[in-house]
Parts: C-alpha cells; sequence; structure tokens
C-alpha cells in the first residue's frame, strides 16, 4: 500500500515487485516462485512463453494476463515462463539456489523457445516504457522467429487506444541495452542469426497485429457493452476452453 501510494499502482513496476515480494518470498530456498508453487517432482513442459520487460507497468502486465484468457483465449491452467517468477532471483547464494548469471549461462530463454511452447510467445507491452529498450526482450524475438513460434503483442486496453499505439509501432532494436556482459554476447548472436533490421520488421509486422487485435476489442466492448478484461468474462471464456 505505501509503495502504491509512493510511486502510485501503474508506476510499480516488476523491479519493484521483484525487491519488495519476490526475494523476500523465496530467499533462502533456493528456488523460484514458480518451483515453490510447483507441487509436481517432474514439472510439466512449459506451454507459453511471456516476453516483458522489468520496467514495465505489473498494473498493466496484470491486465495483459488477463486478456490472455479473455481475448486469445488461451487456458486458465495453461504453464506459462515468467522470467521474474520463474527464476531464482535473491543472489544469496543458497543451497541448490543458482545466481542469475549462472541461470542466464544455462540460455534459459532459448531452450524454453526451441520446444516450441504450445501457445507461443506473447509480448507484454506497458506504456510505463518500450518493451524493446532491453536487448533480452529483442533476443527472445530473436529466438522465435528461429523457432518458428507465433508471437502476439497484449496489452492494457484502458490504457491504450488505437492512436497511442500506431505511434508505438516502429522499433529501432540496434539501439536496446542491457547489462555490458551480456549486451556483447546478444548482440553478437542476433547479428549471427540474421541482424536487426529482420527483427525491427518482425516486431513491426505483429504489433500490426496486435493494433487490429486493439481496435476490435475495443469494438465488442463498445457494442456489447462488456470490460474483456472483466473477471465474469474471463472466467466463460476459461470454461469454455
Amino acid at each position: 500500500l505505501e509503495l502504491a501510494e509512493a510511486k502510485e499502482e501503474y508506476n510499480i513496476s516488476m523491479y519493484d515487485v521483484n525487491t519488495h515480494f519476490v526475494i523476500p518470498w523465496t530467499r533462502g530456498t533456493g528456488c523460484s516462485v514458480a518451483m515453490l508453487l510447483n507441487s509436481e517432482s517432474d514439472p510439466s513442459p512449459v506451454q507459453l512463453m511471456v516476453s516483458h520487460s522489468w520496467g514495465g507497468s505489473v498494473m498493466e502486465s496484470l491486465r495483459a494476463m488477463q486478456s490472455l484468457i479473455a481475448l486469445h483465449f488461451v487456458p486458465g491452467d495453461t504453464r506459462i515462463f515468467f522470467c521474474t517468477l520463474s527464476m531464482y532471483q535473491p543472489e544469496d547464494d543458497s543451497p541448490g539456489g543458482l545466481s542469475i548469471s549462472e541461470q542466464l549461462n544455462l540460455n534459459p530463454f532459448a531452450k524454453i523457445i526451441e520446444r516450441q511452447p504450445e501457445y507461443g510467445m506473447f509480448v507484454f507491452h506497458t506504456t510505463l516504457c518500450e518493451v524493446y529498450e532491453r536487448l533480452w526482450c529483442v533476443h527472445e524475438v530473436d529466438e522465435a522467429l528461429k523457432a518458428n513460434i507465433s508471437i502476439y503483442g497484449v496489452f492494457d486496453l484502458e490504457r491504450w487506444t488505437e492512436a497511442s499505439f500506431k505511434e508505438n509501432m516502429k522499433v529501432d532494436t540496434k539501439e536496446s541495452k542491457c547489462n555490458l556482459a551480456d549486451q556483447a554476447m546478444l548482440t553478437h548472436l542476433i547479428e549471427e542469426g540474421g541482424g536487426f533490421p529482420r527483427l525491427d520488421k518482425c516486431i513491426f509486422n505483429f504489433r500490426k497485429k496486435s493494433k487490429k487485435d486493439l481496435r476490435l476489442a475495443m469494438q465488442f466492448e463498445q457494442v456489447f457493452s462488456i470490460n474483456v478484461s472483466d473477471k465474469q468474462v474471463i472466467y466463460r471464456n476459461k470454461t469454455l476452453t
């Protein structure tokens, strides 16, 4: 509550959630939130990959997550990889717990995408920051192209308009950043795979489809006076899938 009052709820980012919730919850366990919630000794494969920026709005990300069910009819029990919750974050040398760098050395994003998750990859767009300012997100698009999986853009319908989305259609991925150690490695992988211009084109194309989805969703809400992110709509769609 204090954090929301200090920053306003839509300005709370995944960095904040990690600092105030994820790390305290998992510290000393050596397990991610996902592993702590997973009661199966042999976890099933990931069915959907989420690509997101840590600087993005958590509230908008929640709405984007809800739209997976309401707009894209993804079943509510789908197994999702969401890095903040699926990787061990505390960096505390806990027995069995890997550091962030040790986990990244295992190429988790590429390996999950290579296995062609059933529902593809969904890119969370928020108004708080441009998702492709982060080179890791650009890398995920690169891997998705290599694996030939579907890429979709999702967003909070209450925060985006068709006009604002149109202003953000194009991106220059070669300007994306991350820490210096990873920057050189990821840039090499992307250039080796075909370079940044092809990723710019790919992002423009799926954002073009996303803009159409946004327009159709807004028209649906206007015609039927229904909020597609409403819990009752989500519940009904879940029972139909």
